[in-house]
């Protein structure tokens, strides 16, 4: 006899270790179930969020429904890894953003923030804009994209700020025409707001973030 499976009737599944079935998707879709949940209390409990961190929030939400995922790594190996310790010397140089998963054929941008500046107990300056680079395209790298703020490394001055890397999924498969909101100017890029400038440029929420730690 066959049996009919309803997610619609499957509500707030633990994240435990599933039994063996031969209905692989119910067990895919739990497994993903559990991610997204991890992730969500992840991402408030780092104020990236809002949620119960009396950190300052970055954007609303996070749209991780397409299944994409930014990996970013510095030389030596020095991989960033949601909320993980790196030094401003691990992570002075440009590094490597790759995307995983998501639409292939279709454009992302990615941003590198620090909402933190200059002291994440009172953060005047905040956010401080890392980095930007458009065009990405799906399945590639940020060195294939257009790069228009160029990267620069962490330089906290007071207690431990989040480097926060948001990708966002370009509408319409169309390259994204963006200007430098620092007008190039190193000192400029403060008080950037990244949720402010994603919603001027049409990309709604991020679709993957992740993020890490530094102090002096």
């Amino acid at each position: 006899m066959r049996v009919a499976f309803r997610l619609s009737n499957i509500t707030k599944p633990s994240c435990v270790k599933l039994p063996t079935t031969p209905h692989s998707w119910l067990r895919h879709a739990l497994g993903r179930n559990c991610i997204a949940t991890a992730m969500s209390g992840s991402l408030e409990a780092a104020g990236i969020v809002p949620g119960s961190s009396n950190l300052v929030p970055v954007v609303d939400s996070v749209a991780a429904s397409t299944g994409a995922e930014v990996h970013v790594e510095f030389g030596g190996g020095k991989i960033v890894a949601n909320g993980n310790t790196l030094s401003p010397a691990e992570t002075a140089d440009t590094p490597t953003a790759t995307i995983k998963g998501g639409k292939q054929g279709r454009l992302y941008t990615l941003v590198a923030t620090d909402p933190d500046a200059p002291d994440p107990a009172n953060p005047t300056r905040g956010e401080w804009l890392h980095w930007l680079v458009t065009n990405i395209p799906g399945g590639g790298s940020a060195s294939q994209g257009a790069e228009v703020v160029s990267y620069m490394g962490p330089a906290p001055p007071v207690g431990t700020h989040r480097y926060i890397f948001l990708l966002y999924q370009q509408p319409f498969q169309e390259p994204l025409q963006a200007d430098d909101p620092s007008g190039g100017d190193a000192g400029k890029r403060s008080s950037f707001k990244v949720k402010h400038w994603a919603k001027e440029h049409g990309l709604g929420d991020p679709v993957a973030v992740t993020w890490f730690n530094s102090h002096k």
